[in-house]
């Protein structure tokens, strides 16, 4: 995974890289891209779906192809440093007097203040550097006047290569001082951390206002919830109560029909009272005549004095009054017949009539008799 990391930095930022002009401006890229910040996400995200082919039996197979060479050219090289470390070379000369004098300057910054070492070591380092050259330099011209042909193109050389690298440090530490003083700035003018606590706590305030809110939601459903059984529950009790209603009008209704049946019974049972009532009536009626008739009958002279009194019933008047009525009827209206045969009403008409005659005539006897005996 950490290969994969190196290619995908190496991806990211090998173009950038690319197209610097030297190998200042390369470091330069380098050191800023180390100080900045980048996505992390994709830089995870490249290494891992970019660079699938990369597995660990790959590399040791690279490992196993290649490390013979590599240890073989860090032998060389590490064998041609040592040839190069003479006594009477001027390299040899320079590499201590260079590691000496950086040696003297930790020494001597170590007393400084941290955070002006901070800042200005690569400067100071540079300058120093440059200073320490120059006499040396110079104290090792009468030395180098006794030394041949050779010693002298050797040492113009590495007076050039290491006049190279102390402008480039140089340069790199001018641009790292500078950025680090931008930093620096951006920094303070950045530092709002009383900012940010104050928003931290005002979040942390808004959380628990949520919490709280929550929590009151959360009683206000249970409330709810609570309150629709309730209402479930009355609902089905009023549906209850309805179905029983039903059920009662039901009966109602069905006890009303029944006394409707009862009424119109005994309305026609009080119609064919009050007919009997009217014939009745009228019957009572013919009896008190025939008994007036009757009366004035007795009293004429025409009826002998001796003949003893009878008493005549009034129903028997009345019904024999009514027959002769009939009687009369009948002889004015003929009655219908089918067969030469009466009606069956009319045979019930006489068959009551004769029996009722017959009872007033029973009574008159008897009244007749009671007389007689007085």
């Amino acid at each position: 995974m950490l290969f994969r990391t190196a290619l995908a930095l190496m991806e990211l930022y090998g173009p950038a890289i690319v197209t610097t002009n030297d190998a200042g401006d390369a470091i330069t890229l380098l050191q800023s891209l180390a100080g900045s910040t980048f996505d992390s996400s994709q830089l995870v995200l490249t290494a891992c779906m970019g660079f699938l082919n990369v597995t660990e039996d790959r590399l040791q197979e690279l490992r196993e192809k290649h490390r013979p060479s590599v240890i073989s050219t860090l032998e060389e090289r590490s064998k041609g440093c040592g040839a190069l470390k003479d006594s009477k070379s001027l390299a040899t000369k320079l590499y201590s007097f260079k590691h000496d004098s950086q040696l003297r300057m930790r020494q001597a910054k170590l007393k400084e203040d941290p955070g002006d070492r901070i800042i200005d070591s690569d400067i100071s380092h540079s300058r120093a550097s440059s200073t320490n050259l120059e006499d040396f330099l110079n104290s090792m011209t009468s030395d180098s006047e006794a030394d041949s042909i050779p010693d002298l193109q050797e040492q113009i050389v590495w007076l050039k290569v290491e006049l190279c690298n102390l402008l480039e440090e140089k340069r790199a530490a001018v641009l790292r001082a500078e950025e680090l003083e931008t930093a620096l700035m951006e920094m303070v003018k950045e530092d709002n951390r009383r900012e940010l606590c104050a928003r931290v706590e005002q979040l942390e305030q808004q959380l628990t206002e949520l919490h709280q809110t929550l929590a009151d939601k959360k009683e206000q459903e249970t409330a709810m919830v609570q309150v629709l059984m309730r209402v479930e529950q009355e609902q089905k009790i009023t549906e209850e109560a309805r179905i029983a209603a039903e059920q009662d009008a039901a009966a109602q209704k069905y006890a009303a029909y029944i006394l409707q049946e009862k009424y119109e019974k005994a309305m026609t049972s009080l119609a064919q009272m009050e007919k009997r009532v009217v014939m009745a009536e009228s019957m009572l009626e013919a009896t008190v005549q025939y008994e007036t008739g009757q009366v004035k009958a007795l009293a004429s002279p025409q009826s002998p004095r001796n003949a003893p009194p009878r008493k005549i019933g009034l129903l028997s008047f009345g019904l024999g009054w009514g027959d002769r009525n009939r009687g009369k009827q009948d002889s004015d209206l003929p009655s219908p017949r089918i067969g030469n045969k009466p009606s069956a009403a009319a045979q019930r008409h006489d068959i009551s009539s004769s029996q009722f005659h017959t009872n007033g005539l029973s009574q008159d006897d008897e009244d007749g008799g009671k007389t007689t005996e007085d």
